[in-house]
């Protein structure tokens, strides 16, 4: 794909309710490389339901999804699992397999994938702990290590597969302001330095001011898309205004 080919094209896309009915907003959205998009808004307005869509993590009501080039709604097994190794997704508590140590946790889908031999692999991910400046232990099971930790250890493990896009939703919970600074810049360092497309679905509203290039604001009765935190700030419609006034 060239540089200004995008990585992630949705057209119309409404993602289904837990009861199998559509949302009622449909999202079009084009992400690039290097790109930071966030979805943000109250509760109830459907920010893991559209991640998860875009993710091609679930099959949406209505709409179209292009991912890498490919048609999601399209792929048969095989070629969907082959997208997963280019479309990483971290769900909420970036969860890890708790019967193994942070350092296995990271080196498993390399080692499944045969991406290399096992000293290949460890290699790979110690590079990869490094560069996301990893400061816990590598040899504790991820009930004994703190989420920050288990966050870029999560991270670490979709970087073994050299994703293009990271889908990550709610990362900054249950982790204190330190933390979501280094949080932040590691962020930057994947879009800047690896040139990942991002899309995070988040209620950290600090994050999203500094670093968003795209806004989805997703609100049960309104959705819309702004370039950047100077046009969502700007906003007059009534449930931006609503949403930014309480911080939430």
């Amino acid at each position: 794909m060239s540089a200004a080919t995008p990585l992630l094209q949705a057209g119309e896309l409404k993602p289904r309710r837990d009861d199998g009915q559509p949302y009622s907003h449909p999202l079009t959205l084009e992400v690039r490389a290097g790109e930071t998009v966030c979805l943000v808004g109250p509760n109830g307005g459907g920010k893991t339901a559209y991640l998860r869509a875009l993710a091609a993590v679930d099959r949406p009501a209505s709409g179209a999804i292009k991912v890498l080039g490919k048609d999601a709604l399209k792929l048969n097994t095989d070629a969907w699992r082959a997208l997963r190794l280019r479309a990483a997704y971290i769900g909420e508590g970036a969860p890890l397999l708790s019967v193994v140590n942070g350092l296995i946790n990271v080196t498993l889908p390399a080692m499944y994938h045969r991406l290399g031999t096992a000293s290949q692999v460890q290699a790979t991910a110690q590079e990869l702990l490094k560069f996301l400046d990893y400061p816990g232990r590598q040899d504790l099971l991820p009930a004994y290590l703190n989420q920050h930790e288990r966050l870029l250890l999560a991270i670490a493990r979709c970087l073994m597969l050299s994703p293009e896009l990271m889908f990550l939703d709610e990362p900054f919970h249950m982790t204190d302001n330190a933390c979501r600074e280094r949080e932040a810049v590691v962020y930057g360092k994947l879009t800047d330095e690896k040139g990942l497309g991002l899309l995070i679905a988040t209620h950290n509203l600090g994050f999203v001011r500094r670093h968003a290039d795209q806004i989805v604001f997703l609100h049960p009765d309104w959705m819309g898309c702004f370039a950047g935190w100077k046009a969502f700030n700007a906003s007059k419609q009534t449930e931006v205004r609503a949403f930014l006034d309480t911080g939430a």
